[in-house]
Formats: C-alpha cells, structure tokens, sequence
C-alpha cells in the first residue's frame, strides 16, 4: 500500500562525532535535479568509473538541495562557517562525511523507492506475473 502524506519538517542527522547537519527531506523535485546531475556524468566523454562517478553526482547534488544548517564544522582556524554550496562541496570531499551523508541521508530514501517497486502487482492484477519454470521437488 502507498501511504501519502506531506513531505516532513527538516531533521538532524549525526553525521560524525562533534558534527550535526539538518536535512530537508527528499523531495520529488530534489531527486529529478540530483538525476539530472548523473545524467550528465554519463553523457560526458571520460566513461571511466562511470558508476561510481554518478553516485557521487547524486550524492553531491541532493546534499547540496538537502543540507539547511550544521552543527560542528568549521574553517581552518576552527570558525563556524555558515551553509553555502561551495562549503557542502568541501564538505563532500571529506570522505567519512559523504560516507555517512551517502548512508544516512541518501540510502534510506532510494530504499523507500525501491521498497514500493518491489511489491507491486503484475500487469494482470495479481502478485503471480509469471508462470513456475522449476520442476516441483519430489
């Protein structure tokens, strides 16, 4: 059964010890922008690590449209630094971080997507979509 309800309030994640990011929830439109982004990856001419290159892409970008404020991160000297793209991107290039931001944030949201087209009807209306191929055991 799909459950319909409004997008929720923006919540806390503990990303790494000392550090606290809030994250709007993911929405529709923020996961067309971060698909746009690895459509991108694969219609660049360097095929290289394609596939690791468009997670990072989408990671990237839904971090970037997610993260409204953080707890915990600062500059060189240690300054709170306020959320901007270009601090997220930094942020991003900490690989526990994008570590934990990839598992905690990103995950559970393409789970839930896979989740509901996992258990969906066959076009006849049934949950039997195929006829059994193996021989029954014995």
């Amino acid at each position: 059964m799909l459950k319909l309800s409004q997008p929720g309030e923006p919540f806390w994640l503990d990303v790494l010890p000392g550090v606290r990011v809030r994250f709007r929830p993911i929405t529709v439109a923020s996961m067309l922008v971060a698909r746009e982004a690895v459509g991108k990856v694969f219609r660049g001419e360097d095929q290289d690590d394609v596939g690791a290159r468009a997670n990072i892409a989408l990671v990237r970008e839904l971090a970037r449209r997610g993260i409204v404020e953080w707890e915990g991160i600062g500059d060189t000297e240690g300054r709170p630094i306020p959320v901007t793209r270009e601090a997220v991107d930094l942020l991003m290039e900490n690989w526990p971080a994008y570590d934990a931001i990839d598992n905690l944030y990103v995950a559970p949201a393409l789970a839930r997507d896979a989740e509901k087209n996992a258990s969906s009807s066959s076009s006849a209306g049934t949950s039997v979509a195929a006829p059994d191929t193996a021989t029954p055991a014995a």
